[in-house]
């Protein structure tokens, strides 16, 4: 299969979008009863497990409906994972998805992380346990020249 001319989710970290102005984000607070979509652990202020993500290019902040620990293992382990299933892969049409999407640059999930019409990504994620943003690339994904040699080998 041939690598699509534009690689999907190419981009350098030099392209993550910086804060939409100069004014702290506005962050919220997880809502009564709400659950972790995986764990279905509460997701409360108590337990300081509330994540938010930011997508491009609209930049709107959405509560994420994981908590915490899920979303730092997906940082941790989606790339892996995906090279893993390209490299053990007996299935024709599991590959022929694998290398349409092309090697993962950050964090995504539908059920997680639904993404507005017309928003591309997730590029930010902030935790409630410590107010911080942090970018929502993957650990080991491949940035620019180094990704592209990643897709065509």
């Amino acid at each position: 299969m041939n690598p699509p001319s534009e690689l999907p989710d190419a981009v350098s970290s030099a392209d993550e979008p910086a804060a939409a102005s100069s004014a702290p984000a506005v962050h919220g607070a997880p809502t009564e009863g709400m659950c972790c979509l995986c764990t279905m652990e509460e997701i409360t202020a108590e337990d300081q497990n509330y994540v938010e993500y930011q997508s491009h290019p609209s930049l709107c902040w959405k509560p994420a409906r994981y908590e915490l620990c899920v979303v730092e293992e997906l940082l941790r382990t989606q790339f892996r994972d995906w090279l893993d299933r390209v490299r053990k892969s007996d299935c024709r049409a599991e590959m022929r998805r694998l290398l349409a999407a092309g090697p993962p640059s950050f964090l995504e999930d539908a059920h997680g992380f639904p993404l507005d019409e017309g928003d591309e990504r997730v590029v930010r994620l902030w935790y409630a346990r410590d107010g911080e943003e942090v970018g929502a690339r993957l650990v080991g994904a491949p940035e620019g020249e180094e990704r592209r040699k990643l897709w065509d080998s």
